[in-house]
């Protein structure tokens, strides 16, 4: 296959320093958006990006390199205690071979195609407004100017295990991909983005014109843009199964069956009878009106005492759920699961000592998306785990100086891959 490619990054105009970071190599490119604070996110995002382009160097594929960046990620934390509750999120496509891209995806970073002149968004969002839409308590419009929108549910370097999303994608010649972080799709609406990325055929323009927008709309966050061009890609092999030869039964029998058909001058085949017309259907007779009302009845009744099981078991699962959220300024337990559910609404369990002005940024948004779901020991293992963070972070103190802002462009470059 070979690919052209463009790429560029700017800290927005709001931000003092640039988070982001992102990679664009012959058959791997990714974005990672780094989230802890001045120096953490940074460090977060750049430590994520070098582990997943060594991994897949090595082999590994995309999902695998992306749980290697979380190892990572969590080591470099371990050893700095300026770096504690650092996270990012991570975005990486790479060659399947044939006609195939692979897309690995953790966090709110997104990748698009547009094929044949229509952009479609390929992954999906780990983040609070992004869950709320798929349960269908807010609309895609709604989503766009929510004041939450940049809580992430999903970081890598906050839990040991992740679970990535992995998606396969055939791509022909003329179509492009493009990985942004969310700097340019929490400014700029997705039909837009198609615009500029329809509009402009040079990947480099393209990228630097996503960037442009972005800002041009506030430019509130930080703002990365990849975009791979697929040129080429490898030919399909057809495999044509070889045609039996004729076994000797075969060959003997069809030669024997002109000589039998032949055997009697001037005999003539048979005539087949003619099948005889099918029976008419009998008469339809028309239900009595008791008949008709028993029918709908025996059809409603299952359909309604399903109804009312399944009713039941969604207020059983709410009120043996539990979640750690914020009240007020304080992380407390709730019993049920966020937002409620048919009536059931969340109810406060038990308060914690901590407040919200002890938590580190990521540890801040998951709570603010109700994490730490499921039986009442995971809350109290989630609010012992947030408690860790705090106790880590307050045993130094540390001043930090604000980096200058910079802005990276790197050149379109062609790549043909084996």
């Amino acid at each position: 296959m070979r690919f052209t490619w463009g790429s560029a990054t700017d800290v927005g105009r709001v931000r003092t320093n640039n988070q982001d970071s992102f990679l664009t190599e012959p058959a791997v490119w990714a974005v990672a958006d780094g989230m802890g604070g001045h120096r953490g996110g940074e460090v977060a995002s750049r430590t994520a990006i070098e582990a997943v382009r060594a991994a897949v160097a090595s082999g590994l594929a995309v999902n695998e390199a992306i749980t290697r960046a979380n190892a990572a990620v969590r080591e470099r934390a371990s050893g700095d205690t300026e770096l504690t509750g650092m996270a990012t999120t991570m975005t990486a496509v790479v060659v399947g071979g044939g006609q195939e891209l692979l897309i690995g995806h953790f966090g709110d970073s997104r990748a698009y195609m547009l094929h044949n002149g229509v952009l479609r968004r390929i992954t999906d969002d780990h983040s609070l407004v992004e869950e709320l839409v798929r349960e269908g308590r807010l609309t895609a419009e709604q989503a766009e100017s929510h004041p939450q929108r940049h809580v992430v549910t999903r970081g890598l370097g906050v839990d040991n295990d992740v679970e990535v999303d992995l998606y396969t994608i055939e791509v022909i010649p003329g179509d492009r991909v493009v990985i942004c972080s969310d700097g340019l799709t929490t400014m700029v609406r997705e039909r837009d983005i198609e615009r500029i990325v329809r509009s402009e055929p040079d990947p480099q323009r393209a990228a630097e014109a996503l960037v442009d927008a972005a800002n041009r709309a506030g430019g509130e966050d930080n703002t990365s843009i990849v975009v791979v061009d697929v040129v080429e890609v490898d030919p399909i092999e057809v495999v044509v199964p070889e045609t039996p030869a004729p076994t000797e039964a075969i060959v003997a029998e069809t030669a024997a069956a002109p000589a039998a058909a032949t055997a009697v001058p001037g005999h003539r085949p048979a005539m087949r009878p003619a099948p005889e017309p099918p029976a008419p259907p009998p008469p339809r007779t028309t239900a009595s009106w008791g008949s008709r009302i028993r029918g709908t009845l025996l059809l409603f009744v299952p359909l309604i005492l399903v109804l009312a099981i399944a009713v039941g078991g969604i207020g059983f699962y709410a009120r043996r759920s539990y979640y750690v959220g914020f009240s007020g300024n304080r992380v407390v337990i709730y019993k049920g699961v966020p937002g409620g559910v048919l009536g059931w609404d969340p109810t406060l369990e038990q308060r914690t000592a901590l407040t919200a002005g002890q938590l580190t940024q990521i540890d801040r948004q998951r709570v603010a998306a109700g994490s730490g779901r499921g039986s009442l020991s995971n809350a109290h293992d989630f609010v012992s785990n947030l408690q860790a963070h705090v106790n880590a972070t307050s045993t130094t103190t540390t001043t930090t100086t604000k980096p200058r802002p910079t802005t990276t462009r790197p050149r379109t470059a062609p790549v043909t891959t084996p």
